[in-house]
């Protein structure tokens, strides 16, 4: 069997099984050539053009090159195992919508509020539909005996949430819990580090024009099996523990820079409002915030949907002519003004409607000019405290566990406070006058705060 041979600027030379060219080559797949990885950051970073297309490709190269590793320490893992594994990692995005997380996160919520739906379980969702109706893929994965059983599990590695019951009891299908350790490699939800990150914080910081010092290849070299309560877990040599906490670190450096950038909120915050305000115009059907409920629909969707909005007739439709305006505000840079942001806090800031209500109240007209964002910026909360290494599992040389430890146990170095929030304020306005009744306005709703207390340097 020969496989197929991809070029990467990320990872160089890649070869992928058959089976996965064959899912490649789906338009529902496809479709991620027109998915920015890094969203509006694009607007923000020129060379931030990476898509989600070449993301996935990458996570399913890594995703084979992890578990390969991991069966070189435990004879548990199939050929089977290994192939299923490629393939979560391969379609592990497949059910982004527009603008990644603009869209699943920012757009969904405003209009639906918190539902249950998340982009994994639609990439499952997605993959249903392609054995569904694509006759080669379904040729293909008998071809290679993956079984319904095979699919369950490529399905719970896409969207592993939760492993055990309150019980202790195991409650995937598609592998038994000795295999617990096959979980860990797309989405880590026990301790964050898996191949997905790898793939995309060496891409995005590639695209972004940013140094990378994560070093994955001695990162996968330093992992094993091991035994741990009863499960076999993924565990990483002790000697790499500045290794694994320069990985949280980088990510959190990324969402300081780029993901969480002002103008990248600012373009967020706009691009959502233009859905919104086309949310009955996109489809004769449905509206667009209940397209992830048809599958069809929704895979017409891609970041493309801005130029459908702006090539669409306005013949007395309402909000298009605003949301078309609001488009070109964002092509000629007359972006929505940051008129505040708060020192870094720990508070939550999740009252918005009282900060709206607040900061509207002396200045009535600010009512539909004012937006709310949160800059939250921590080292991914795994453990009680947020310590990234409080749930990860090291080994020492002779290759028995260590017990763990958390960064600052490890490093004085460390920092003093491991997340933080940030308030931002934006005015929608183009109008000077408007814009300084908005700080204005700010300006009277932090001075009426009572002063907060400070801890070691952190409010």
């Amino acid at each position: 069997m020969s496989h197929y041979v991809f070029n990467d600027p990320i990872h160089g030379t890649m070869e992928l099984h058959p089976l996965l060219v064959k899912l490649i080559d789906t338009p529902e797949f496809q479709r991620m050539r027109n998915i920015k990885q890094l969203g509006t950051a694009y607007y923000v970073y020129p060379g931030a053009s990476n898509n989600r297309f070449e993301h996935c490709i990458g996570v399913s190269y890594l995703a084979g090159q992890l578990v390969e590793k991991l069966s070189q320490s435990c004879p548990l893992v199939t050929d089977n195992d290994k192939l299923c594994v490629q393939i979560a990692g391969l379609l592990h995005d497949l059910g982004h919508g527009p603008f990644s997380h603009l869209f699943d996160g920012l757009f969904i919520t405003s209009m639906r509020g918190k539902i249950d739906w998340t982009h994994e379980q639609q990439s499952c969702n997605i993959l249903d539909r392609i054995l569904k109706y694509n006759d080669t893929v379904r040729s293909a994965f008998s071809q290679y005996n993956i079984s319904d059983t095979d699919v369950v599990f490529i399905k719970e590695a896409i969207n592993a949430k939760q492993y055990l019951s309150h019980s202790g009891k195991w409650l995937f299908k598609g592998r038994p819990k000795e295999k617990a350790f096959l979980y860990e490699i797309i989405a880590n939800e026990r301790t964050g580090i898996d191949v997905d990150k790898f793939d995309y914080l060496l891409r995005d910081c590639h695209h972004l024009g940013l140094n990378c010092t994560l070093d994955w290849r001695r990162l996968v070299h330093m992992m094993r099996v091991v035994e741990h309560k009863d499960e076999h877990r993924i565990a990483i040599r002790d000697k790499e523990k500045d290794g694994v906490f320069n990985l949280f670190y980088l990510r959190m450096h990324l969402h300081r820079r780029a993901y969480q950038h002002k103008t990248t909120t600012s373009i967020d915050l706009m691009l959502n409002d233009v859905l919104m305000l086309c949310n009955d115009l996109i489809f004769p059907e449905t509206q667009l915030c209940h397209a992830i409920h048809d599958i069809p629909l929704y895979l017409t969707l891609t970041d493309s949907i801005t130029e459908t909005i702006g090539n669409m007739r306005d013949e007395g439709q309402p909000g298009l002519k605003e949301a078309k305006a609001l488009i070109h505000r964002i092509h000629t840079r007359r972006l929505y003004t940051c008129v505040y942001e708060s020192p870094p806090t720990k508070n939550s800031f999740s009252n918005h409607v009282e900060i709206l209500a607040a900061l509207t109240e002396q200045e009535p007209c600010l009512r539909d000019q004012i937006a709310l964002s949160v800059v939250k910026l921590n080292f991914g909360k795994w453990g009680p405290t947020g310590d990234p290494l409080h749930n990860v599992l090291f080994y020492d040389k002779s290759g028995e566990l260590v017990p763990q430890q958390s960064y600052l146990e490890y490093s004085l170095l460390g920092p003093n406070s491991w997340s933080q929030h940030q308030l931002r304020v934006f005015c929608k306005s183009q109008d000077t006058e408007v814009i300084d009744k908005a700080r204005g306005a700010v300006e009277k709703w932090v001075s009426s705060l009572p002063s907060p207390r400070v801890e070691n340097g952190v409010e």
